[in-house]
């Protein structure tokens, strides 16, 4: 393992997120709040965490060697790793300086809820935060949502971190997302104009709809890289408007849709787009739910109307799903067979090379097709049966990364459970707590619902919660990889 090399590049890293502090700085030094008694302004916060990240950046890709062009996959799943462990540590500052966040565990949490646009908060009053901080809290998801690496190889190609290997270990589901272009770099650029286009898209249309410019703004970083944070405690539900439901929806629907097919309709691919097995599969799923989700609120809640039972169905189906977590209503007081099912599309997720969390859409389809194959050999023993997507044979290789995969996100998911149940949490809680965090959903049942927050979980609970959203994020293996012995061997 070249960890000096490591290093190097997690050095530019901080460089780069250095140079993106000067954003909230520009907002907490425009709106001026006052600092909350022994704590520093806002804006000293911010400025101190940029100085900071920038002298610690620049001294590392300064004094250690670059080797990123002789990488292997370990190297790259490890400084994946690294980056997200220490830009996620100096996200945290900010609320940690300025008392958003007066324990470091907490501010932790929020910076690598952000990072990782799970969406979980400890913060319990929203409202009263300073601008600088909520507009902090949806930059760092629309930073996570498209890969704050990819960004580095868009902004940054000279400094030669378009290595393969990063790629695939930052994009989620990234050994199954296609090259647009032969160059990284250039599909780097494309990914993150396409996202800039829908964030600019999205926050034009929510200020036509009278949305304040902050709010919009804000939501609107959140939305497209469906991460969750919102600027008031209500979420989405505290405008109270169909208009900017319907908004939010159709960003949500497009965040959780591969951004290489995003950029096949750009380029008029219309055929291959709705052709995709994927697409096709994260579509279905969510109208079937939009349609559960509707006759179980008419019939089970008599104070709605129909009309209502569609809204809230439909906006909160589409924000699970896609892994978003923001509400309108508190899916707490839903049916219990209806909250069964939303911890259940929790897990999919929408479609590999989004910015959606779980599982991803194409990986339950290989899942489904491995359980018929292996139903056929019963019938047919002797015969050779192929895994088939979209008329391609998937590789042996593959099918064990999605097998194997899935027993890990299961399998941590149950450990989790069984830990936080050990210090004292409710089983409910429990259960959603740990599967919204591996997944990187946010908002769960029980305390940690729709209208709650983790702030009463334990110390150590808050810790493997952490963990659990990077290894959401970084889909396991590049975090097991960092704690495998022979990965570290020459």
């Amino acid at each position: 393992m070249n960890i000096l090399a490591i290093f190097n590049v997690v050095g530019v890293l901080l460089l780069l997120l250095s140079g993106l502090l000067v954003l909230p700085i520009g907002i907490s030094f425009y709106y001026d709040y006052q600092s909350l008694p022994g704590f520093m302004t806002e804006t000293q916060a911010f400025t101190l965490t940029l100085v900071v990240s920038f002298l610690i950046g620049l001294t590392l890709w300064k004094i250690l060697p670059s080797g990123v062009e002789k990488l292997r996959d370990r190297e790259g799943f490890a400084i994946v790793a690294l980056s997200w462990i220490a830009v996620a540590l100096a996200g945290a500052f900010p609320y940690y300086l300025s008392g958003a966040c007066p324990d470091f565990i907490d501010a932790f949490f929020e910076s690598m809820s952000g990072f990782t646009t799970t969406g979980a908060t400890i913060l319990t009053d929203i409202d009263s935060l300073p601008r600088g901080v909520l507009f902090w809290r949806s930059l760092t998801q629309w930073l996570g949502g498209m890969g704050i690496i990819l960004l580095s190889m868009a902004i940054f190609p000279a400094l030669g971190i378009g290595s393969a290997h990063l790629f695939k270990a930052e994009v989620p589901g990234g050994v199954t997302v296609e090259r647009m272009q032969p160059r990284l770099a250039e599909t780097a650029k494309i990914l993150w104009k396409t996202y800039v286009v829908l964030t600019v898209f999205e926050l034009i249309l929510l200020t036509l709809g009278g949305v304040a410019f902050f709010d919009a703004l804000c939501h609107s970083l959140s939305t497209v890289a469906t991460g969750g944070f919102s600027t008031h405690n209500a979420s989405i539900g505290y405008f109270n408007s169909g208009y900017v439901e319907s908004i939010s929806i159709l960003f949500m629907f497009l965040g959780g849709i591969s951004f290489a097919l995003h950029y096949q309709l750009i380029n008029g691919n219309f055929a291959t787009v709705f052709k995709n097995p994927e697409l096709r599969f994260y579509s279905t799923m969510i109208v079937i739910g939009i349609a559960l989700a509707t006759w179980g609120l008419a019939s089970s809640r008599p104070d709605l109307t129909l009309d209502e039972s569609f809204r809230k169905a439909a906006f909160n189906i589409v924000s699970i799903n896609t892994t978003s977590g923001f509400v309108t209503d508190d899916f707490n007081a839903w049916p219990n067979f209806l909250r069964i099912f939303m911890l259940v599309i929790m897990m999919v997720g929408g479609c590999s090379g989004s910015t959606s969390g779980s599982l991803k859409a194409i990986r339950f389809i290989i899942l489904f097709k491995i359980i018929r194959r292996e139903l056929k050999k019963l019938v047919h023993p002797r015969a050779i049966f192929h895994v088939k997507v979209a008329g391609k044979s998937v590789k042996p290789d593959d099918l064990t990364n999605v097998v194997a995969l899935t027993c890990f996100f299961m399998g941590f998911a149950t450990l989790g459970c069984i830990l936080l149940s050990l210090m004292g949490v409710d089983l409910p809680t429990a259960i959603s707590a740990s599967i919204a965090c591996l997944f990187n959903i946010g908002p769960g049942l029980g305390q940690v619902g729709a209208m709650g927050t983790y702030a009463d979980i334990p110390f150590m609970g808050k810790g493997i919660l952490i963990t659990f959203m990077l290894m959401g994020r970084l889909e396991i293996f590049g975090i097991m990889l960092l704690f495998l012995p022979m990965a570290w061997r020459k």
